[in-house]
């Protein structure tokens, strides 16, 4: 009688975390756009998650993390000088959740707001000259991006009431001059 006797095979690998772009515990002296994880085997969109913070603890991922095969794609909005951190959860093929994090370090400041927006808000005093001056300098001083600021709409609705109180208070004097 011939037995034969092999060692037992392993199992099968699960998928793990293969590289990043940028890569861990690295910096970059570039512009960072999108980070990019690559895995061992495939992995499945649904449950799948990537947030990238800055130091300053707020989260600069832009849009929904998309994956292809083996790759997830973060799109990023510009990162703040300093260490950045990216948090990571996935799906692999098999079903098993996998997750992780990983930090880099970026040397590239991110661009200053630059004065495009002053070509498109000057020319509305000139092409209306009903337009209040103190509404055009807010506007273009607001760099934010998020819309205008309670004072600025305070300033138009007040610039606005005291407009229609003098156009009144002129009708009314008007009528009181032709009617008496």
């Amino acid at each position: 009688m011939l037995v034969v006797v092999s060692p037992a095979s392993p199992a099968h690998a699960h998928t793990e975390l293969s590289r990043t772009s940028p890569a861990a515990r690295s910096t970059v002296s570039k512009a960072v756009t999108a980070v990019t994880l690559t895995f061992s085997g495939l992995i499945k969109k649904p449950g799948t998650t990537v947030v990238v913070t800055g130091p300053d603890k707020v989260s600069y991922s832009d849009a929904d993390a998309q994956v292809l095969d083996k790759t997830i794609t973060q799109k990023v909005k510009p990162l703040p000088v300093g260490a950045i951190t990216v948090v990571w959860r996935t799906v692999s093929a098999d079903g098993h959740t996998i997750k992780g994090s990983f930090t880099f370090t970026n040397r590239v400041a991110p661009p200053t707001p630059t004065a495009a927006a002053t070509p498109t808000a000057e020319p509305t005093p000139t092409v209306e000259p009903t337009t209040p001056p103190a509404a055009s300098p807010a506007a273009v001083t607001n760099t934010d991006g998020g819309g205008s600021s309670p004072a600025v709409w305070w300033a138009v609705v007040l610039g606005a009431v005291l407009a229609v109180a003098v156009l009144g208070g002129l009708l009314l004097r008007r009528r009181r001059s032709t009617g008496a």
